[in-house]
């Protein structure tokens, strides 16, 4: 029989990250987490659990930055933890892209804006003439008006600068989006807005989007799952809505606990739901 062909758009399997010299546990060990082609997948856990470090590797950048990746890293069946970093600069932009959560370390403070977002559709095959149109499509379609391309970064709020990142996903037709807590920094109605912007490149280019951030209220009403790290290691992944309402770790029931909330269902005690009331993380 022939195994059946794997459909994840991305899918991380074994994959361990080192820093330094290779000590006896990795920094970083996904066992296996899986993204379909444009499901949202929130990412949480507590400072230091390893979710940025995850971000970037998805897109190749932790090598770059000395660390020592093992595991298979596929995504759209093409396996990216051998591939070459000129492969590797070929798909970020035009297939993969990061939203940072500061913006305005994305472009150059003394250049405006426009010169980053044109001269990275001209790097992935636009002429002079359409990288201008896609870029005037892609700010239109943030709800920012296209001649906000000359303007320089301090002359933005750090919501429009992280609109004219997501303008240029969306004019690149980027189809992975990491965003590591892109909403961070803003205020709600400027959160609503990015949320709002991401679900339009879901329906516009069926655009999968691995979203980091230690807002689980947040996470639970964008994504369909929810993945928790805890120690560099994935203890849960599911479906958002049960994650939320019925948390197996204890870790879990911990960032629930501690998360800010306004109203709703209370969150479940230490020891509720299935189980003993000991870590499920062991």
């Amino acid at each position: 029989m022939t195994a059946p062909r794997d459909t994840a758009w991305l899918h991380l399997r074994d994959v361990r990250v080192r820093y330094g010299a290779a000590g006896p546990e990795p920094l970083l060990h996904v066992g296996e987490l899986r993204l379909a082609d444009g499901e949202f997948l929130g990412l949480t856990g507590e400072s230091g659990a390893g979710k940025t470090t995850l971000g970037l590797t998805v897109l190749g950048l932790s090598r770059r930055a000395g660390a020592q990746v093992t595991g298979s890293l596929r995504l759209a069946g093409e396996e990216l933890l051998s591939a070459p970093e000129r492969r590797l600069r070929q798909l970020r932009g035009s297939t993969m892209a990061l939203i940072p959560q500061n913006p305005a370390a994305a472009f150059s403070p003394v250049l405006p804006v426009g010169v980053t977002v044109l001269r990275a559709l001209r790097l992935h095959g636009c002429t002079r003439a359409g990288a201008r149109l896609r870029a005037d499509a892609g700010m239109e379609r943030a709800g920012l008006p296209p001649e906000h391309l000359d303007r320089y970064p301090h002359q933005l709020s750090g919501g429009q600068l992280q609109r004219v990142t997501i303008a240029l996903a969306s004019a690149l037709r980027t189809r992975l989006l990491i965003a590591d807590e892109p909403t961070s920094a803003l205020d709600v109605t400027a959160q609503a807005q990015i949320c709002a912007l991401l679900t339009e490149l879901r329906t516009a280019h069926g655009t999968a989007v691995l979203f980091i951030s230690h807002d689980l209220a947040l996470l639970a009403g964008l994504c369909d799952r929810i993945a928790v790290l805890h120690h560099g290691r994935v203890i849960e992944d599911r479906p958002a809505a049960d994650l939320v309402t019925a948390p197996r770790s204890e870790h879990t029931r911990r960032l629930l606990a501690a998360a800010p909330r306004l109203g709703g269902p209370p969150v479940p005690e230490y020891g509720d739901g299935n189980g003993t009331g000991a870590d499920d993380d062991a």
